[in-house]
This record gives structure tokens, sequence and C-alpha cells, in this order.
């Protein structure tokens, strides 16, 4: 008796949903979804965002390889010094997506250009250039440092570079850090492939030197 008249007819209070309302709730949800998407696709390119997931060359994430998180990279460029210290400037120079700054002047004031002390050990360093990386978060004197040397090999050119997420307490870069030099690497239209070597940071185990190609 009470038992069947709770259970059994229950059913019957569900009002199901109208045509035209179940149509209007998918376009609702599709657009929240759709505009969670686009602002993860519209914020710089060279920024990995709050969700890195969406975004290329964001999965190298770095935890404290250099106290903060921080991304050595190396590559053998064709271009012979001078030519990859021009590039390397211009890109840098020109802020690219906005986020991008060359650093220079100050007191003192070293030069770029490392000729003229004629090194040749432990490399044959040619320019050694300074430049920024700013996000929306964190940008100025909180945004990531970069720094750069060229070295002669062969005809062609050793470059190192290396990143550095600035701001205090910032043990996890989400990937950035590798982000931004594979995107500076990119934009020089210096390489001839994406090959890198993994010099420290950059999420891998320290002291282990690892090649890695990004597609």
């Amino acid at each position: 008796g009470h038992g069947s008249s709770h259970f059994g007819p229950r059913t019957s209070f569900l009002c199901p949903i109208p045509e035209d309302m179940a149509r209007l709730l998918f376009a609702v949800a599709a657009l929240v979804v759709g505009a969670a998407v686009a602002t993860a696709h519209t914020t710089s390119p060279s920024i990995c965002g709050d969700d890195p997931t969406y975004v290329s060359d964001c999965n190298h994430p770095d935890l404290g390889s250099c106290g903060n998180a921080c991304c050595v990279l190396e590559v053998s460029l064709p271009a012979a010094p001078t030519e990859v210290y021009s590039r390397l400037k211009d890109v840098l120079s020109s802020g690219m997506d906005g986020t991008f700054e060359y650093i220079t002047g100050g007191d003192p004031s070293p030069k770029d250009d490392l000729r003229p002390y004629k090194i040749d050990q432990p490399k044959p360093f040619q320019f050694i250039v300074q430049g920024r990386h700013n996000a929306p978060q964190y940008n100025g004197e909180n945004g990531d440092i970069l720094d750069f040397n060229i070295a002669a090999l062969g005809s062609g050119s050793s470059l190192r570079m290396f990143s550095l997420s600035r701001i205090h307490g910032a043990l996890g870069d989400g990937g950035q850090n590798f982000k931004t030099l594979s995107f500076l690497l990119k934009n020089t239209q210096l390489a001839t492939s994406t090959d890198f070597t993994i010099v420290h940071g950059c999420g891998k185990a320290l002291g282990v030197s690892t090649a890695v190609s990004e597609g």
C-alpha cells in the first residue's frame, strides 16, 4: 500500500523538457565550451596560459631546476655567428607577439660583441645577448629572464639559450620556459630542424643532457 504509492507513481512527476528548450540548453552549453577554448587560443602564441594542454611546446614543465623553474637548450645552426646574433637581436627587438624585449643599456653596459676578447676556451664565444619574456601576470622586472650566447662551430654556430622564471617563488613554470625558447628559435628562421639538446632544467632530471625533437 504505502510503499507502492511512494515508489510507483514517482515517475509521473518528471516533466519532459520541451524540444525547443532542449535545443536552447544545448546551444548555451556549446557557447560556454567554445568560449573557454577560444580564450585559451587567443592568448599570445608564445604563452602557455592557464591550460597548457591547448598550446604546442608546453609539454616540458620544470620544477625548481635553477632554484626557480628554468630551461637551458642548445642547438647547432648552419648560419655564422654574426647572422645568428643579428636575427636573434632582431626578433627580440621586434617584440614578435608583443611579449619579448631585447635588453641593453644600464651602467655599466657591456657590449654584446665578445670577438675583441678572442675567447677560445671552453668555446670560441662570439656574442652574448639578453632579453625578457613578458606574460600578462608577470612582466617588466618580473618578466622571465632570457640569456643567450653564440659560439663559432665550424662554419656555423652553437646557440645556447636560457630562460628563468623571474618572479620569486616560481618553483614551477607549467612548461613556459621551454615554450619561450622554442617559439623564439622558430621565429628566427635559422634552424633547419627543431632538434634541441636540453642541457638543464626543462623538466628533465638534473645532470643529464637529453636530445629532444619537437614537431
